[in-house]
């Protein structure tokens, strides 16, 4: 399956990180929780050479930020990871909560800062003390699947068991493209993008209640990466084992759609992804505003997510302050009828107006790169 075009954007990023997501698990309520180097934003790169790249890496991992480095031929993972006491993880191994049927991403490795593990740790923690407890029954099986765009009628083995969940806009947007999607039971579950964990904890009550019926397999379908900002990010793991079938997330699928705009692709060589919603996940803002200013002052696109409330004034100004010419484009509710684009390219009050009419309200994405407009 080709999603995307260039190895540090596609499948075998996601693949690699689906094959390590359990090599370094913490223990929260006594179960074993995996920390995918992908969940909570990361730092994308292909090095090219050491002296150019290092400085950035190790930028990212002194901000907690895991770093995925795809073709390191250079070795700046190892010299990052020792330099930072951090993990080392080679995607090379397929995991225990990997698809045993998914290639695995030979290419692709992983540096997670310690920084990250305790952020982690606290955010799961909080998040499945919101959960149903587990009481007593057998365990249940759940196969988490990344769909999207690329789906359609052809798609096979994306249904592995007869109960699937999923949220009301994969239920609109993508399921009914699914080969077998008549054969099943859905499950659907309303998606609020103004409270993130309340998802999280709605498709844990409906897979508790199948639990508790005598279900004991299930698939969970979740658009893009199952593993990046969706709702296995604290979904609870009391008598229950996950699975994942990995995707590209779908932030990176509509920057690819907007590439045409610039001339050449601003994720070709490096990108940064996370979260524009900085208080979801108790980072100061400014920590935000720096982190992204060193971003894009280095020349790495960014791409910001759960823009639905996400700083739009605080990626404004760290335009300004990373200088030169820098492009935003605002990509609200892609791959649905109410599709949305806006550019902005400099901080005027009009764009910033612009801008957040664009994000209120909709399910956005914002790219911002020094690539040059076409």
């Amino acid at each position: 399956m080709t999603v995307i075009g260039t190895d540090v954007q596609g499948m075998e990023l996601f693949a690699a990180a689906a094959a390590v997501r359990d090599r370094y698990p913490v223990r929260i309520s006594g179960a074993s929780y995996p920390l995918s180097p992908v969940s909570e934003g990361f730092l994308a790169i292909t090095p090219r050479s050491f002296d150019r790249d290092l400085p950035v890496v190790l930028g990212a991992l002194g901000w907690g930020r895991p770093v995925a480095l795809v073709r390191d031929t250079h070795q700046v993972g190892h010299f990052a990871a020792a330099a930072t006491e951090s993990e080392h993880l080679d995607g090379s191994e397929q995991g225990v909560g990997a698809d045993p049927s998914a290639s695995p991403g030979s290419a692709a490795t992983f540096v997670l800062p310690p920084l990250f593990r305790r952020r982690r740790t606290r955010a799961i923690a909080t998040r499945v003390a919101r959960c149903r407890p587990f009481s007593i029954g057998p365990i249940q099986q759940v196969h988490a699947v990344g769909v999207g765009p690329w789906v359609d009628e052809r798609a096979k083995d994306l249904l592995p068991a007869a109960d699937v969940v999923m949220t009301d806009w994969t239920y609109v947007n993508t399921f009914a493209r699914i080969s077998g999607a008549g054969e099943v039971t859905p499950h659907v579950v309303p998606y609020q993008f103004d409270d993130f964990d309340a998802n999280i904890a709605s498709v844990d009550a409906i897979l508790r209640d199948l639990q508790e019926k005598g279900v004991t397999r299930a698939t969970l379908l979740i658009e893009g990466n199952p593993d990046t900002y969706d709702v296995l990010d604290g979904l609870s793991l009391q008598g229950r084992l996950v699975t994942v079938t990995p995707g590209v997330p779908i932030g990176l699928l509509a920057v690819n759609s907007v590439g045409h705009y610039f001339a050449r692709d601003p994720l070709q060589d490096s990108f940064a992804y996370f979260s524009g919603l900085h208080s979801r996940h108790r980072t100061p803002p400014e920590q935000f505003l720096g982190e992204l200013t060193c971003y894009l002052a280095a020349g790495v696109s960014c791409v910001l997510v759960e823009m639905f409330r996400g700083d739009v004034d605080l990626a404004l100004r760290a335009m300004a302050l990373a200088g030169g010419e820098i492009t935003a484009v605002l990509m609200s509710d892609f791959f649905s009828e109410s599709a949305h684009e806006t550019i902005v390219t400099s901080g005027s009050d009009d764009d910033v107006r612009r801008a957040l009419e664009t994000t209120r309200g909709r399910l956005t994405t914002m790219l911002i790169t020094k690539e040059r407009l076409t």
